[in-house]
């Protein structure tokens, strides 16, 4: 599956695969001078090709003057984006939502829910997670990886 990007006003939704096929060059050309909100619940893979590009795109909207909003970031990318020092404790885009990998201890169920992380900021600046619900059992869910992986971004 491709990269399949859709612009609507100042809104992008992306689903596939962000790899070496991805390639953002035209992108910025069709979105307007506002605030630009990328949705990218549907991505499902980031190597790092994608990453570098991913990277350039957001780099140029940047240099615009453009702010830049990621809705529903898929845990794919933000966990590829903590490891990017550029994005870290520095605030070159706003992060509304992300997905984060959790697992229940109770029955072993994992979900990967949406993460309100303009409500849970203090939570997340203190590398914490909100608790969520199993929505097999409905046991306390817990992040199925090091808080690191995703949370280092939003470090103040």
């Amino acid at each position: 599956m491709r990269l399949d990007v859709q612009v609507a006003g100042n809104r992008v939704t992306m689903t596939g695969r962000i790899d070496d096929s991805a390639t953002f060059a035209d992108l910025p050309a069709r979105l307007p001078t506002s605030e630009i909100v990328i949705d990218t619940g549907g991505v499902t893979f980031v190597n790092s090709i994608g990453m570098r590009e991913w990277i350039r795109l957001l780099r140029g909207l940047r240099e615009t003057g453009r702010r830049v909003r990621l809705d529903r970031v898929a845990d794919v990318l933000i966990t590829q984006m903590n490891l990017i020092a550029e994005f870290v404790g520095e605030r070159a885009v706003t992060i509304s939502s992300f997905h984060a990998q959790y697992v229940c201890p109770a029955c072993g169920a994992e979900s990967a829910p949406l993460v309100d992380a303009v409500a849970n900021a203090p939570l997340l600046q203190q590398m914490k997670v909100p608790a969520m619900p199993c929505p097999e059992c409905g046991a306390q869910m817990e992040l199925g990886d090091f808080p690191e992986r995703y949370l280092t971004i939003f470090k103040g």
